[in-house]
């Protein structure tokens, strides 16, 4: 299965990336996970990876412990 990693903040996505709606967003603060997009005042985009990972558990295991990242399903 494949996830977008976003560390945080923009809708912005390579080619050929399409991301799950925000209703399929799992949000992950200092390793606090949440269902959910991302809360909060604008942050500015750090980084975005797309992950093959068999599930979410997986991708959230990858994560540092300390960090704000939200993570959808992509196809």
């Amino acid at each position: 299965m494949r996830f977008v990693v976003l560390a945080f903040g923009s809708a912005e996505l390579p080619a050929g990336i399409t991301l799950g709606s925000v209703d399929t967003a799992t949000s992950v603060q200092d390793r606090g996970v949440r269902d959910g997009t991302f809360e909060g005042p604008a942050w500015a985009l750090t980084g975005i990876q797309v992950v093959e990972a068999s599930d979410l558990d997986a991708v959230l295991e990858t994560l540092p412990p300390t960090g704000t990242f939200e993570v959808r399903p992509a196809w």
